[in-house]
């Protein structure tokens, strides 16, 4: 059975085009989609999939917000330690992402467990 992890940024404004710029370079340093090619070629590493991050600006007329990030990626299952791995690599992501962008409200969650933002840490911490 897939687990995956999945996130929403919501805002009362649409992003700026800087702000969508840089949640972009963000996710692009995190992508595993050289480690997804390399696994398909040989069979080795985790079984990473893509996060697939949408950088928007679709107003939610029931929050009366604006969703400007939403996404999601089956965790990697391979291995005993696969999705341990896979939690704490996107979650890494998340934070930097997080704080680019701090006026939106974050959900984050693996499945129905939502991940905490550790306010200390300035991070989301999977291991809470």
């Amino acid at each position: 059975m897939a687990i995956a992890i999945y996130c929403t940024a919501m805002s009362d404004t649409p992003l700026t085009p800087d702000q969508q710029a840089e949640a972009r370079a963000i996710a692009g340093r995190f992508s595993k989609d050289r480690s997804i090619e390399d696994y398909l070629a040989s069979g080795e590493g985790l079984n990473w999939s893509s996060f697939d991050l949408d950088v928007n600006a679709t107003y939610d007329a029931v929050h009366d917000k604006y969703t400007v990030l939403s996404g999601s990626s089956t965790l990697p299952d391979n291995t005993d330690e696969a999705t341990w791995i896979g939690v704490q690599h996107w979650c890494l992501c998340l934070s930097q992402l997080r704080n680019a962008l701090p006026a939106c409200e974050w959900r984050v969650a693996v499945e129905n467990h939502v991940i905490e933002w550790d306010v200390a840490l300035s991070a989301y911490d999977p291991g809470r």
